[in-house]
């Protein structure tokens, strides 16, 4: 009894970067469409796995938070500068990370993040990060990574099972 929602529902076919044959056929009474790429639990999912649509977006949502976080810096506290990073550009940037950030574009973020920190901080410190309690997104990826593990330790083998 399972019911399809054909509107909302999308045949997409994982391919090579190099080559694009596409010879399967999923059909029901032509409801169901083929794409190249869609979204899907908030990322931009492309059919050779790029993520450059992905990256594009976030740029102009993160491109729209630089623009709040200048816009208010004068009239509000460091507490609310704090909420408004976590609010608008960490939520942001931490969907999916662990999926985009081996992207080219990644480094782009990184530079923004600092552009972001040294706003709220008023300052170009070498330990903005530390004041804050804000991680970069370099390690913002390897605690994501390792958060991943831990809570799927019993899907790794352990250096005594190998």
């Amino acid at each position: 009894m399972l019911s399809f929602k054909f509107d909302k529902t999308y045949f997409i076919h994982f391919t090579n970067k190099s080559i694009w044959t596409s010879d399967i056929q999923i059909m029901y009474e032509d409801k169901i469409r083929t794409v190249i790429e869609t979204k899907f639990l908030g990322l931009f999912i492309h059919n050779n796995l790029s993520w450059k649509t992905h990256v594009e977006c976030i740029k102009s949502k993160l491109s729209s938070a630089f623009y709040s976080k200048q816009s208010v810096i004068l009239y509000v506290s460091l507490n609310t500068l704090h909420m408004i990073y976590y609010s608008y550009f960490h939520s942001v940037i931490a969907n999916g990370l662990l999926f985009w950030w081996h992207s080219s574009e990644s480094t782009k973020f990184i530079r923004l993040q600092k552009k972001v920190i040294r706003i709220m901080m008023g300052c170009s410190q070498r330990k903005l990060y530390f004041n804050l309690g804000i991680l970069p997104l370099p390690s913002q990826y390897i605690l994501s990574l390792l958060l991943l593990v831990r809570r799927n330790k019993n899907q790794f083998l352990v250096k005594s099972e190998i």
